[in-house]
């Protein structure tokens, strides 16, 4: 059976999604985790991921980036209950990344296909991607650092919209018809 692009793509993408859930019915991973407590990923993968990650998610001045968030511990965790055939397309891309000469210029490759990949590399990317902001967004550095959530507090005021007033355009005509 023949597939499309988009068709692996969203199926690679909901064996990444199955996986983690699966990950979640499990312990939280700690965000000191070192190379050595790692379940699935060789040193070198966790180096390559580390290495791209850190350009796709560079430090800030609010937050230490990809780095800082441990990205590679939350990747690990998440493909230690995932599908081998999942494992498998991690350790295929992370090789043939690892081999790159220029990061810089790959990723900007790559990131052109993005919204149309077209080669097993960009279907990568796209996953990697999602893996990556996904492990950067809901770790400390960056849900509470990078983004500045304040959690379920409670505001004894809220401001509200501190912006312009809206005013409907003169040459505004609505959709609907009135009616009347």
């Amino acid at each position: 059976m023949q597939y499309s692009r988009r068709t692996a793509i969203s199926l690679a993408l909901a064996l990444w999604a199955k996986a983690e859930d699966q990950a979640h019915q499990h312990p939280q991973v700690p965000a000191t985790k070192s190379d050595s407590s790692l379940k699935i990923l060789t040193p070198a993968e966790t180096s390559t991921i580390q290495h791209f990650a850190a350009i796709l998610i560079p430090p800030s001045d609010c937050s230490g980036g990809a780095a800082a968030a441990h990205v590679e511990a939350y990747v690990d965790h998440v493909l230690s209950s995932a599908a081998p055939s999942l494992q498998r397309s991690w350790r295929a891309g992370l090789a043939a990344w690892a081999k790159a000469k220029d990061a810089d210029t790959l990723l900007a490759s790559l990131a052109a296909n993005e919204f149309q990949p077209k080669t097993r590399d960009d279907q990568f990317f796209v996953l990697f991607k999602t893996a990556i902001t996904t492990a950067f967004y809901t770790s400390e550095e960056g849900i509470l650092k990078e983004l500045g959530y304040q959690g379920m507090t409670f505001l004894r005021e809220f401001p509200g919209y501190q912006g312009e007033a809206f005013t409907v355009p003169s040459n505004y005509k609505p959709l609907l018809r009135s009616r009347s």
